[in-house]
């Protein structure tokens, strides 16, 4: 497992503490099984002989599943101790990266990639022109991102903001995994999510607002109806082009700044 060095991410304090329940929950929570990741799988291109980059790979379960469909796929986490959940799931063969995705991740090579799949981390980064560029860079000219990332226009976030237009640093307290865990997260509204894309040189080829199976119903009926009219999530696929040369964009093509708020 490689390490690099970084300023202190923002939720990695609570992901290091929760992480033996985490990854002993992940493969029961319906919210991931039922609502999220049907969306971001149906996002996928077909993945078997691809090259995968796992952005915030967590305790491995994505990663166990795309190995098991014949992708070889590379896990980047933020979390030691979620990585060694990783590791004790996929096996001492698995490749693992311990890495902030606020910085550059030099240990990836140029156009080596063919699919980055970020699973819910987006939203503890808070640099996304940085982040998309890095991941423009790693991937292969015709490659996409697939993600997921909670959706601007939630009644969740809505709820917490005094000021749509701006990205903040927000806190969310998670319970049903023992004690209750503040967890910091960055809200931004929708327009921050697509500018540094497509700054960074993508196109925008899908957006999916998920509705939860019929099998959430049966397990939580009232988080159900709830979800089946009011949106949570947000999946997006975008791609780099067929005909693409890094570096894309300059810095200074960027036309819109973000406002932060700590």
């Amino acid at each position: 497992m490689s390490e690099q060095k970084s300023t202190r991410p923002v939720a990695l304090e609570a992901y290091d503490s929760m992480a033996e329940a985490y990854a002993a929950a992940i493969e029961e929570n319906p919210r991931s099984i039922y609502y999220e990741r049907p969306a971001i799988m149906h996002l996928l291109p077909e993945v078997p002989g691809r090259r995968i980059l796992d952005a915030g790979c967590g305790p491995g379960v994505l990663m166990e599943y795309l190995r098991a469909q014949g992708a070889d796929v590379v896990g980047v986490d933020v979390s030691a101790n979620m990585l060694s959940f990783a590791q004790q799931r996929l096996g001492e063969g698995a490749v693992l990266h311990l890495a902030d995705l606020d910085q550059p991740l030099p240990f990836l090579a140029d156009s080596s990639f063919d699919v980055v799949l970020s699973s819910g981390t987006l939203g503890y980064v808070r640099d996304w022109l940085v982040l998309f560029r890095e991941f423009y860079r790693v991937l292969r000219p015709g490659g996409c991102v697939v993600f997921s990332v909670g959706h601007p226009c939630s009644e969740d976030t809505l709820n917490d903001t005094d000021d749509y237009f701006s990205t903040e640093l927000r806190e969310y307290t998670w319970r049903g995994l023992g004690a209750p865990i503040v967890v910091p997260c960055y809200r931004r509204p929708f327009s921050h999510m697509i500018d540094p894309i497509v700054h960074a040189g993508f196109s925008i080829e899908r957006m999916v607002e998920p509705v939860p199976t019929k099998e959430f119903a049966e397990i939580k009926p009232e988080e159900y109806a709830q979800l089946i009219r009011r949106p949570r999530v947000l999946c997006m696929r975008v791609r780099k082009p067929a005909n693409s040369t890094w570096p894309a964009r300059a810095a200074a093509d960027t036309a819109c700044s973000e406002r932060e708020k700590p």
